[in-house]
């Protein structure tokens, strides 16, 4: 694994979770944190290119990497809920962390915060928009905590460059959050892409832009390099007071309750949190979902939709290879709480 210090992408893979619940935390919400309290400093000329074109251009955009690297690696955690994994951004200084709804789960779950250091402290998932797939979670410990700012979204253009940062594979002791660079490719209202190459884990990572400030949270991966989709910061500063207060806004649609990454035979499952249709039904971690419903399953992102599809309370047939076996499995999907 490469030091948080490589501009260079790591690896690839697939991180969605599809669960969610009802709320729990009704502490007062705190104010909305102010998108326009700090002001920048012009950047290099090299981010007004296309592209980099000497060696020059690369030197300096290693420059302002370095120069935002200490303080938007401080401010990441990892976040560990029961045997799942995920990352975050703290965003202000009583302690409120933007994550994907995926990560969180539903409202009052308890947690661990982990911070680069190896420092633990205790917290609370709050609320979160499903459609946006933005959470929120809440530091439970007192003290005053280092924070990024947040950016306003309309600051963000298409070909911008960004930083995505987050615990690839989940938190390692010694190993600060991992970095890699690349650049906004697609923006629209309720979601962000760009080329920034994240893998399971870093799912509630923050994406920064070149001065520093959150532009959005890592939510999901498609098949190629350039698939890779960012809760964007419009999301949490739109539903800040909701979130805040625990509500889970964005429907109650069917949940199956798995991690997953691509396969070349369907999705491969790297999670199955407890007490979800997945887990109830026998899926396992390692198995692969050849079949849903009828279907072959190309990926996480596509599962989901097959999900997204069926009845709250349908009986659906999944079929799953394990160690080289065809196993038929019948899921009952539940409504997402």
């Amino acid at each position: 694994m490469r030091s948080s210090h490589s501009l260079l992408p790591l690896c690839r893979g697939l991180f969605l979770v599809l669960f969610f619940s009802t709320p729990a935390f009704t502490k007062e919400a705190p104010a909305k944190p102010d998108t326009k309290s700090h002001k920048k400093h012009p950047l290099s000329k090299v981010f007004e290119k296309k592209v980099p074109r000497s060696i020059e251009d690369l030197k300096a955009i290693e420059k302002q990497v370095q120069a935002i690297e200490k303080k938007i690696t401080a401010v990441t955690v990892g976040i560990r809920i029961g045997r799942a994994s995920g990352s975050g951004v703290i965003v202000t200084e009583d302690g409120y962390i933007l994550t994907a709804a995926h990560v969180c789960g539903a409202p009052g779950r308890k947690l661990t915060i982990i911070f680069p250091d190896g420092k633990k402290v205790k917290g609370v998932s709050l609320g979160s928009h499903r459609r946006y797939d933005a959470g929120l979670i809440k530091i439970t410990e007192e003290g005053k905590w280092q924070y990024a700012e947040m950016a306003d979204y309309k600051s963000v253009k298409t070909g911008d460059w960004a930083v995505a940062l987050g615990h690839p594979g989940g938190f390692k002791k010694g190993r600060a959050p991992v970095l890699r660079l690349g650049r906004v490719i697609r923006k629209q209202s309720k979601l962000l892409q760009t080329d920034c190459v994240i893998v399971g884990g870093d799912s509630g990572g923050p994406l920064f832009d070149m001065h520093g400030r959150v532009i959005g949270i890592n939510s999901r991966i498609g098949p190629a390099l350039s698939w890779n989709f960012h809760a964007p910061i419009s999301a949490y500063t739109k539903y800040w007071d909701a979130m805040a207060a625990s509500e889970v806004i964005g429907g109650k649609g069917a949940i199956l309750g798995v991690n997953g990454e691509k396969h070349p035979q369907g999705t491969r499952v790297t999670d199955v949190p407890e007490g979800y249709p997945a887990a109830k039904a026998g899926i396992q971690v390692g198995d692969v979902i050849t079949k849903f419903a009828g279907k072959k399953p190309t990926g996480i992102e596509n599962l989901a939709r097959l999900v997204t599809r069926r009845n709250v309370g349908e009986k659906v047939n999944v079929e799953i290879l394990r160690d080289g076996k065809t196993i038929q499995l019948k899921v009952k999907l539940e409504a997402r709480k």
